[in-house]
C-alpha cells in the first residue's frame, strides 16, 4: 500500500496514504452492511436492497464516513511502520480523492518527537523560598488534631448557642400557608453557619432542646423566589435534640493521645514544627527544580508541532468532563454559568500547556544527554520506598505491581534516574530567595508610580 512522508515545519509530518480501489471496495461494503437497514429503496423492503442498488439510488457518498472510519486504521498503521514514524499526537486528517473505481486518498498530519537543543544547563541560577514555620501554622496544625478526637456530646443542661448542632422539625408558612421548600423534619443545623434566612439561626439560640415556637421573619428582598422575595413568613420550630463539640485541653495528656513520639506539650509542638519543615521544604526544593527546569528550557530552543499542545487541552477539558460527570454535572453547563465556553476555556489552557510540555521534553533531551545509569540497589531501594507509601509489604507491592505489568520495571528506573537528574541539577545551580515574580510586581508598580508623576507634572505644566 503506498504512501509518501514529509516533515515539515515544526516537528509536523505529512503523510499521504492511498487505499487501492480494490482494497476501499471492501470499507464501502463493510459501510453498507453497517446502515443497510436504514436504506429505503423503492420496489425493496427497507433494509432489503442490494449495494449497488443503494448506491444508484443514494450515491455512493453517503457511504465515505463510514467506508473512512473501516480504511483509515489499518493503512495509517502500515504508513507508520513502512517509515519508521511514531505520531506524538493524534492525526488531522484531509481528504485529498475518494471513490470506490480510483480508491481512497487521504494526507495524515501529526507531531513528531519535538526537537530539543539544549542551552546552557549547570551554573543556573533560580528561586527557592525559604523555609519558615510560624506559630500560627504549628497551632493550627494541633487544631486539626483536637478536631479529629473531638467528641460530639448531647445538650442536657443549658440553652442553646451557636456552634451547637440542632436536630429540628419547622413548617414555613406566607399567610398561613405553608410554602414550597419550607418544610422538613428531622433536619440538622448547626447553628451559626447561616445557612438559613437571617434571623433564623439566631431565633434558635438561647432556646432548650423541646421548645416549639413560631419565628416570625422576612425573606431578603434579593431572594431567589420571586413569590417569597421581601415577604413576612412565620416558621414553627420543634427543637427535638441538639449536641456540641467537646474539644480536648491542649495538655500533657492529650498529647500521649495523639502523638507516638511525644509525651508533653513542648515535645509534641518540636514534633509539628519538624514534619512542617519537612513538608515546606519538599516543596521548597520541588518549586526550586521547576525554576531550574524553566530556566533551561529558556536557554533552549524547542521545536514542537502545535498538535501536541491542542491535544493536551482536550486531554485536561475531557479529564474536567468527567470530574464533573462524577457529581451528575455537565461541563458545559459550569461553563455557561460562568460565562465562559469551550473555545475560551481551550484559549486559556493553551499556553500553561505549552510550558509544561516546554519542560517535560527539556528534561527528556537531558536526561538522553547525560545518559544517568541506574543500579538495581537503586531501583530496590525505590520498591521499599513507594511500598511504605502504599502501606504495604515490599513483597505485596512487587506482587502486585511488578509482576502485574511488564513495563513497571522500565517505570521504576525512568523514576530513579529522574530523581537522580534532578538531584544533579540542585547540585550545579545555585538558589537564590528572591521570587522574581515579586520583583515584577514591584516593577508594575514603579511603572503605575511614574505614570502618575508624570500625569502631575503634566498638570502642572
Amino acid at each position: 500500500m503506498p504512501s509518501q512522508f514529509e516533515e515539515k515545519e515544526n516537528r509536523v509530518a505529512y503523510l499521504n496514504i492511498e487505499v487501492p480501489a480494490e482494497e476501499f471496495k471492501s470499507s464501502l461494503e463493510k459501510a453498507y452492511q453497517k446502515s443497510k437497514r436504514y436504506f429505503q429503496v423503492p420496489g425493496f423492503r427497507k433494509g432489503k436492497a442490494p449495494y449497488q442498488i443503494v448506491v444508484n439510488h443514494y450515491g455512493e457518498g453517503i457511504l465515505y464516513d463510514d467506508a473512512i472510519e473501516y480504511a483509515f486504521p489499518a493503512a495509517y498503521e502500515n504508513a507508520l511502520k513502512e517509515h519508521d514514524l511514531r505520531p506524538y499526537s493524534e492525526p488531522r486528517l484531509n481528504l485529498v480523492s475518494i471513490s470506490g473505481a480510483d480508491g481512497l486518498v487521504l494526507e495524515a498530519r501529526f507531531a513528531l518527537k519535538p526537537e530539543v537543543k539544549l542551552g546552557e544547563y549547570e551554573g543556573i541560577v533560580a528561586y527557592r523560598p525559604n523555609v519558615e514555620v510560624s506559630e500560627e501554622e504549628i497551632d493550627a496544625k494541633i487544631k486539626e488534631a483536637q478536631d479529629k478526637v473531638a467528641r460530639q456530646l448531647p445538650v442536657t443542661d443549658r440553652t442553646l448557642e451557636k456552634g451547637d448542632t440542632v436536630t429540628i422539625d419547622y413548617i414555613g408558612k406566607k399567610d398561613d400557608i405553608a410554602f414550597e421548600g419550607g418544610t422538613a423534619e428531622d433536619f440538622d443545623l448547626k447553628l451559626g453557619s447561616n445557612t438559613f434566612i437571617p434571623g433564623f439561626e439566631d431565633g434558635i439560640v438561647g432556646k432548650n432542646v423541646g421548645d416549639e415556637f413560631d419565628l416570625t421573619l422576612n425573606f431578603p428582598e434579593e431572594y431567589h423566589a420571586d413569590d417569597l422575595a421581601g415577604e413576612e413568613v412565620v416558621f414553627s420550630v420543634v427543637v427535638k435534640a441538639a449536641t456540641f463539640t467537646q474539644v480536648p485541653e491542649i495538655d500533657d495528656d492529650f498529647v500521649k493521645d495523639v502523638s507516638e513520639s511525644s509525651d508533653t506539650v513542648e515535645e509534641y509542638r518540636a514534633e509539628i514544627r519538624q514534619e512542617l519543615e519537612k513538608a515546606a521544604a519538599e516543596q521548597a526544593d520541588r518549586l526550586y527544580e521547576r525554576n531550574i527546569v524553566e530556566q533551561i528550557a529558556e536557554n533552549s530552543e524547542i521545536i514542537m508541532s502545535d498538535f501536541m499542545v491542542e491535544d493536551d487541552v482536550e486531554r485536561e477539558i475531557q479529564h474536567q468532563s468527567q470530574q464533573f460527570e462524577m457529581y451528575g454535572l455537565r461541563y458545559e453547563d459550569f461553563l455557561s454559568y460562568s460565562g465562559q465556553t469551550l473555545a475560551s476555556v481551550r484559549q486559556q489552557m493553551l499556553p500553561n500547556s505549552r510550558k509544561n510540555l516546554d519542560l517535560a521534553y527539556t528534561l527528556d533531551a537531558l536526561d538522553e544527554k547525560l545518559a544517568l545509569e541506574v543500579t538495581d540497589e537503586e531501583v530496590e531501594a525505590m520498591i521499599v520506598e513507594l511500598a511504605e507509601r502504599s502501606e504495604i509489604s515490599v513483597e505485596d507491592y512487587k506482587e502486585s505491581y511488578l509482576e502485574a505489568n511488564e513495563d513497571s520495571r522500565d517505570r521504576l528506573e525512568h523514576q530513579v534516574r529522574s530523581e537522580k537528574l534532578l538531584d544533579l541539577l540542585r547540585e550545579w545551580s545555585v538558589a537564590t530567595d528572591v521570587d522574581p515574580h515579586a520583583h515584577d510586581h514591584e516593577h508594575v508598580h514603579d511603572e503605575h508610580c511614574d505614570h502618575d508623576h508624570d500625569d502631575e507634572a503634566d498638570e502642572e505644566e
